[in-house]
């Protein structure tokens, strides 16, 4: 398999490129994954040895690197933050081209200011990627993304990702196990736009103030594949999972698509306590889930088919978080009704269900 690593500071254009070249893959037929590696570090508080969680990203990474390949990926594209002092981290059987973005800070401002951060951000991120661009190892490839367009970055780094042949790597990090943690997992499912992802973060960011260790999850950014043998997200999940237990989390916060079924959940965290959680959302409030996220509010996220939607598209979607509104419970699933609840009430109302 051959994997392209793309990284750099805050507003480089790591992760829309990575995106573009993933659907671009796509469309041409290839066996291709996309993954952010950001996805596959959130676990608070950091252990004491890797403050910064860069240890526990490479690890988590080089583990779903070999379930994407087991599912037949045979290109991958990888973007997210890396340790820029450094050489990229290689991976045991696979080719990897690892490609550092470049932007100047003006560029970066603009693109970050785009994304709605506020001024104290702005500098925040600005200084931080000034001064990691200046550290960066010279085993990566550079390469500068000013006066391009997405398209024009697409056009650079694709004849630069050349098929070669896979080498082992002195640096590479051993896997981790899929079933390793046993602590309990609180699995926050519901119809489109119905606020699991926002509860879930909400419910995690809240243990993380507590001082106990936890992961997130989110199933969705970790099922990126197409043409491939049989779907990721599971398996990586578990992986993920894993890798949180390695370094200590005791408890766990997953929000998924409801097409995931229980049953399937519990098959894949076989050790694990999973209290599953459906919220039921009323009409009022998908629609204006729906209108928010049309226009950007919230997370950025891979794959978001709602921002920057047409009424149209969006009409699409809400038609199927209502169709799904109607479906019955399944075993084990908890109900949990958030209609006319504030952010504030609802996380509560999950966490007094759930046990939490």
């Amino acid at each position: 398999m051959d994997l392209l690593r793309l990284a750099g500071a805050p507003g480089v254009g790591k992760s829309s490129t990575a995106w573009a070249i993933s659907q671009q893959l796509a469309r041409e037929g290839v066996r291709c994954g996309y993954v952010d590696i950001d996805q596959l570090g959130m676990c608070y508080p950091p252990p004491d040895d890797d403050p910064d969680r860069w240890a526990l990203k490479e690890r988590a990474l080089a583990a779903v690197v070999a379930e994407f390949q087991r599912a037949g990926v045979d290109r991958l594209v990888v973007s997210g933050v890396a340790l820029p002092g450094d050489p990229p981290d290689g991976i045991d059987g696979i080719s990897v081209q690892s490609i550092w973005l470049d932007a100047s800070e003006m560029t970066r401002r603009d693109r970050l200011g785009q994304r709605g951060a506020s001024e104290g951000q702005l500098e925040q991120y600005l200084t931080a990627g000034t001064a990691d661009a200046a550290l960066v190892e010279s085993s990566w490839e550079r390469l500068s993304t000013d006066d391009r367009s997405l398209d024009e970055t697409v056009d650079e780094v694709l004849p630069r990702w050349a098929p070669a042949a896979a080498t082992s790597s002195r640096s590479a990090r051993p896997l981790v196990s899929a079933t390793a943690a046993a602590g309990p997992v609180l699995w926050v499912t519901g119809p489109r736009l119905a606020g699991a992802s926002r509860i879930g973060w909400e419910i995690a960011s809240g243990e993380w103030t507590a001082g106990r260790r936890t992961g997130f999850l989110d199933l969705a950014q970790l099922s990126f594949a197409w043409n491939n043998d049989r779907p990721v997200g599971l398996a990586n999940l578990a992986r993920v999972h894993g890798a949180f237990g390695d370094v200590g989390a005791g408890h766990f916060v997953v929000v998924a698509p409801l097409e995931i079924s229980p049953s399937a959940a519990r098959a894949a965290l076989p050790n694990s306590q999973v209290t599953f959680v459906r919220l039921i959302a009323s009409t009022a409030d998908i629609h204006a889930h729906a209108r928010l996220r049309q226009r950007g509010a919230g997370p950025a996220l891979a794959g978001d088919d709602v921002l920057g939607s047409s009424d149209a598209a969006i009409g699409d979607v809400v038609r199927t978080s209502l169709a799904q509104s109607s479906l019955p419970l399944r075993d084990h699933e908890q109900r949990v009704d958030t209609r006319g609840l504030s952010l504030v009430d609802a996380v509560d109302a999950v966490r007094g269900e759930a046990g939490w």
